[in-house]
């Protein structure tokens, strides 16, 4: 019968004694060829920390007088506020602006009433919402002591809402809420990555200089009355842009929140920013537009804070912990900090906020 070839050997060859079987099994071990190893990939490091940093690391407070204030983010519920403010205390951060659901709010004033503040906001998530529900939210976040009001009209929110600044009804309500004293905030305008990437169609989206304005119609109509530009007004690519608004416009203020967005634009043209918020000290609120979900811990709400006070405090110039989606992998952005002089970052920090909000009766 005939065997496999290995077989026949291993046959044919066996030894004749103990001593001539260990000897035949050492040369069968050192002939027969062995698998290759396998190594298991490294794990790949969460998008919050591309450079492996201890978020836990003690840090001293901002080098402020007095309390710092988050005038942009978004607790969306009660449940998280917890991990939230941990992280939040360790980075000194220490009072906020929120933007979340009304019903959540009830809950979350229950317990942190001191350190959180609502700006009204409609019911971002029903896409069938209607203008008499927002009008109902407004009322009951102004019952809740808040004296904000967000009016959300970037390309992608007027094209799906089918609204503007310029609609009539958005015009009755920004009257509405100047008139009850709440300051207005406006998010126009997004990245230019998004203008160059998934706004290209300019007749669905518009174009910048048509949201652009679009705000200047609705600034001139509301002259002298609080306004805040989320996001450095939607435009931190354009610095230009912006001095000319906050010349025109003295009402005007602009928040610096949005961390990634931020950490691109600001570091990518940091001389000039930092001549920017010096000149402007007194019309810059520090924002983290910081989101919270389940899935979110520590380390997540860790970064942004990071970032932030990286980018405002210090001459750090290195890589950023938190992955850009609106660039490539291999082209992510470096951080370079502005390195504020101390009167700057007691104006960004504190200062112009806590005056701000006095204006319409928050005491801080």
């Amino acid at each position: 019968m005939d065997q496999p070839p290995t077989l026949a050997y291993a046959m044919d060859s066996r030894p004749a004694s103990i001593a001539g079987l260990t000897t035949y099994l050492m040369n069968a071990a050192s002939t027969t060829p062995r698998p290759p190893e396998t190594v298991a990939p490294a794990p790949r490091p969460p998008d919050h920390n591309l450079i492996n940093l201890d978020f836990h690391r003690p840090w001293a407070r901002p080098p402020i007088r007095g309390s710092v204030i988050d005038a942009h983010c978004h607790i969306l519920a009660a449940r998280h506020a917890n991990i939230w403010f941990e992280a939040a205390d360790h980075y000194g951060i220490d009072t906020f602006f929120s933007m979340g659901p009304l019903e959540e709010a009830i809950g979350l004033q229950r317990r942190w009433g001191r350190r959180v503040h609502f700006i009204a906001v409609p019911d971002w998530m029903n896409p069938n919402a209607d203008l008499h529900d927002w009008r109902r939210r407004i009322d009951a976040f102004y019952n809740l002591g808040s004296r904000v009001v967000k009016f959300h009209m970037a390309p992608q929110t007027m094209h799906t809402r089918r609204r503007s600044l310029d609609t009539p009804e958005i015009r009755d309500m920004l009257r509405d809420a100047a008139n009850r004293g709440m300051i207005v905030m406006t998010h126009v305008g997004d990245p230019d990555t998004w203008y160059c990437g998934r706004y290209t169609d300019c007749k669905t989206f518009g174009t910048r200089e048509a949201h652009y304005d679009m705000w200047e119609r609705a600034l001139a109509d509301h002259a002298g009355h609080p306004w805040i530009g989320a996001h450095l007004g939607g435009n931190p690519e354009n610095l230009p842009r912006l001095q000319r608004l906050l010349d025109i416009y003295p009402h005007l203020w602009l928040d610096c929140s949005a961390t990634r967005w931020m950490v691109r634009e600001v570091s990518a043209r940091r001389d000039e920013a930092r001549e920017f918020f010096i000149h402007n000290q007194d019309r810059i609120l520090f924002g983290s537009d910081q989101v919270s979900g389940d899935s979110r811990d520590f380390d997540f709400y860790a970064s942004r804070f990071w970032c932030h006070r990286k980018l405002w405090e210090t001459a750090y110039t290195g890589p950023s912990p938190i992955f850009d989606p609106d660039l490539p992998p291999d082209a992510q952005p470096e951080l370079r900090g502005l390195a504020l002089p101390a009167e700057v970052l007691q104006k960004l920090y504190r200062d112009n906020a806590a005056g701000l909000f006095a204006q319409v009766g928050v005491s801080l």
